[in-house]
């Protein structure tokens, strides 16, 4: 896999929309996992600076959309198991 240095990396709110509109119960924990990750970077770069409450704000939103997620994905865990991928 090569990587393009000068490609940007997605945004906090991309990764959180993938995150909230992914079907495959497979890739689900994934998308939370790195949409977290990028979110919780960017609340600590804007801590620093005061103009950056309305984006805070945002933040901290998503993080409370991919807790309820993630709550919602364990249930189904807890319920039906481990999701599998499909083969075929």
């Amino acid at each position: 896999m090569s990587t393009n240095v000068n490609s940007p990396l997605p945004d906090w709110n991309t990764l959180y929309q993938l995150a909230v509109i992914e079907m495959d119960p497979v890739k689900l924990a994934t998308r939370i996992t790195e949409a977290r990750a990028v979110i919780l970077d960017r609340i600590q770069e804007t801590l620093t600076t005061p103009s950056h409450y309305a984006e805070r704000q945002e933040l901290s939103d998503a993080l409370n959309g991919l807790r309820v997620l993630h709550q919602e994905y364990q249930r189904r865990v807890q319920q039906y198991g481990e999701p599998r991928k499909k083969i075929g």
